[in-house]
């Protein structure tokens, strides 16, 4: 399984193309031809996962308590979902329609986060993580 760990500000061209750092690629395994797979995050951001880290999202989703709410977030996912090919640049092209709503125009931050990377645009990052310190309050008798 990848273990995506660091952050990187990246270039976003105007055709919404993105060169992942190739740190990123080797601890997914993937260079040229294989595919990335782009989801909607919880924070306002994006998430892009491996092949390895896509199968464990669908598997955990596949596993929530079976009804309605199963569902609706299942039908979720699939929709706001992309694959995205690495070309020979080990560029992926990012839909527009993801770019827009999260306010990523030309520049991107990815930050590694364990089994997938987050791509946030810069100053909601700044604002999300500027609240660390009491979740590593609330959190750190249990790490």
């Amino acid at each position: 399984m990848a273990a995506f760990i660091g952050t990187h500000r990246c270039k976003v061209d105007d055709k919404g193309r993105l060169q992942v750092p190739a740190v990123f690629r080797r601890s997914s395994g993937i260079e040229g031809g294989e595919t990335f797979v782009v989801t909607r995050g919880f924070d306002k951001h994006l998430i892009l996962y491996g092949p390895d880290g896509w199968r464990d999202f669908q598997e955990r989703l596949n596993a929530l308590p079976s009804g309605s709410k199963k569902r609706q977030v299942i039908r979720f996912f699939s929709h706001n979902s992309a694959p995205l090919l690495v070309d020979r640049q080990g560029r992926v092209n990012l839909p527009k329609s993801f770019l827009g709503d999260y306010g990523i125009r030309d520049e991107v931050l990815l930050v590694g986060a364990l089994d997938h990377i987050e791509l946030w645009n810069p100053a909601d990052f700044d604002t999300q993580i500027s609240d660390v310190d009491d979740a590593l309050r609330e959190v750190e008798h249990l790490l």
